[in-house]
């Protein structure tokens, strides 16, 4: 003869654990999925535009002078996390019709150099494209693709580099956001 096997039900005290177990588990988990969409939200091309506004506005009622201090300060607004920084992946930088920076709000060993020759990582004359955009377009603006650092994760990333003439002046300045 067979016997037959009866298995005992877990008594309610083991299955509430087990259902209290498996809800923080799933609160675990959403909470680590914000965080992670959270730290990778990133500044829109709407964003950038509305930081290229500020940054003309600033240079318009304070001058040059103050506009280049101010826009080389990492710390600033403009190129750390704040309200018109919201992400803190934005950050601003210049150049001339020949590639000379002044401007560069996170890097400064690139202030004060020319920078017309520079390529990214697939040979994109990023700096000659931005240029030509703001120097020989009638528009003075444009968005230029190439590969570069983000500052906030530290890869290499698909950039899209705004450009932007500073009425007035010999002078284009720049932003950009990552895809």
């Amino acid at each position: 003869m067979h016997r037959v096997r009866t298995m005992k039900q877990p008594s309610l005290h083991l299955r509430l654990r087990a259902l209290r177990r498996l809800g923080l588990g799933l609160l675990l988990g959403l909470g680590s999925t914000a965080a992670v969409q959270a730290q990778d939200a990133r500044s829109t091309a709407e964003d950038a535009l509305a930081l290229m506004k500020k940054a003309q506005a600033f240079i318009k009622t304070q001058g040059m002078d103050k506009a280049v201090a101010e826009f080389n300060n990492p710390n600033s607004p403009f190129n750390s996390k704040s309200e018109i920084n919201r992400h803190g992946d934005l950050y601003l930088f210049s150049l001339d019709a020949k590639g000379f920076q002044i401007i560069h709000g996170i890097n400064p060993r690139i202030r004060g150099t020319n920078k017309f020759d520079m390529r990214d990582a697939n040979g994109v004359y990023l700096i000659r494209e931005m240029a030509q955009l703001c120097f020989a377009s009638a528009e003075g603006r444009g968005w230029v693709q190439y590969q570069w650092p983000n500052p906030v994760n530290r890869q290499v990333e698909t950039k899209l580099g705004y450009v932007e003439r500073v009425p007035g002046s010999e002078l284009c300045l720049g932003t950009g956001i990552y895809k």
